[in-house]
């Protein structure tokens, strides 16, 4: 594999192809600027809508009704004149807005006007007794053998921790004809009590009917064991157990595969690599940027969108994607036409309504 001829600078160089990427970058092609769109995926889509256009997997309605949105919005990139560039990693950003890219083994520095980093959410490291035993992974991961390789995991299978993640893959493992033997949920009882004072937007939000399907199609299936306070992964040279604690009682099981998930935060890497601003975010316990309501950061010129800016789903991401791109563009060409900037607002706050429920629910253990 050759590297492909890419210009020395472009207007837009966006970090990241999920759905704040995904829509930023078509955003700003269509406006007119030259736009780069960097992932180090083999595909764009991102971890929600991986493997979006070249999935293996049969049926996709198993993935859920939104993995179509993702199909939807990688054509509307590939319309919009946007250069795409997939296995590209971008190891440098600084305040002059200069990308260091290694693509095909070869690096290069590339001129921006304007950065928008999309760079999404990381799962939150889940360490407990025996989890770097062969045999033990998060739920991300299978989630992502899943999408890109239709591949599901065989044998005796529990999945262990909480937040929205878990339940919507042991829906989609499920679905896929996959079997669990139990769901250990570590949400802690008290965060309940703290999630309530939230229940009024949370039940008028996008997020409670979904919810509420997931967690019961996955109970119909399997057992799950509440209020969770101990795991322990056991075996020789790979998994052979896992034992818990549940209300002051202990447990064990047999098991050939666990799956560890204890929520998302977001990416922020290269944003701190450049120097943006940021914060301590005592509810999700964890560093998020410092931004402006269109995603501005305290370094001029950079931008951050999506998930990276502060985990929220992927609607809201697709909308804060938006909402950069559109300053972006003014910026740069401000008699170009953008979408209404009120309109996409609107939106955002329709998709994060509810989120502090969800934020304060699965707040991880202190």
């Amino acid at each position: 594999m050759t590297a492909p001829a890419l210009s020395s600078s472009y207007d837009i160089v966006v970090v990241g192809a999920g759905p704040a990427g995904l829509a930023a970058a078509t955003l700003t092609a269509r406006a007119g600027l030259s736009t780069l769109l960097l992932d180090e995926n083999a595909s764009p889509g991102g971890q929600v809508y991986r493997a979006a256009t070249t999935t293996p997997v049969p049926d996709r309605a198993l993935l859920g009704p939104e993995f179509a949105q993702g199909v939807r919005m990688v054509e509307a990139l590939r319309r919009s004149g946007a250069t795409a560039i997939a296995r590209a990693s971008v190891w440098h950003l600084d305040r002059e807005m200069t990308l260091g890219v290694s693509i095909a083994g070869a690096s290069r520095l590339i001129k921006a006007g304007r950065v928008i980093l999309a760079t999404g959410a990381l799962e939150r490291p889940f360490p407990i007794p025996g989890w770097t035993l062969p045999g033990v992974m998060t739920i991300g991961a299978a989630q992502t053998m899943l999408k890109a390789s239709a591949m599901i995991p065989k044998g005796r299978v529990a999945l262990a921790g909480s937040g929205p993640l878990l339940w919507l893959y042991a829906a989609q493992l499920q679905r896929a004809g996959g079997k669990i033997e139990a769901i250990l949920d570590t949400t802690p009882r008290a965060n309940w009590r703290q999630a309530f004072r939230h229940a009024g937007g949370f039940l008028m939000s996008p997020y409670a009917l979904k919810g509420f399907k997931l967690m019961r199609e996955a109970r119909a299936k399997t057992r799950v064991v509440s209020g969770v306070t101990g795991l322990e992964a056991f075996g020789e040279d790979q998994l052979a157990g896992l034992r818990y604690e549940a209300g002051g009682r202990g447990g064990e099981m047999a098991l050939d595969t666990l799956l560890l998930h204890h929520g998302v935060t977001p990416n922020v890497n290269l944003a701190m690599a450049a120097g943006v601003a940021h914060r301590w975010d005592e509810t999700q316990a964890c560093f998020v940027p410092v931004l402006a309501s269109d995603g501005a950061t305290s370094v001029p010129g950079i931008f951050i969108a999506g998930d990276g800016a502060g985990v929220g789903g992927a609607e809201a991401a697709a909308e804060r994607g938006r909402l950069a791109a559109i300053a972006a563009v003014k910026a740069l060409r401000p008699d170009a036409r953008a979408p209404d900037e009120a309109a996409i607002q609107s939106a955002l706050e329709k998709a994060m309504r509810g989120r502090a429920f969800v934020d304060a629910l699965f707040a991880p253990s202190q």
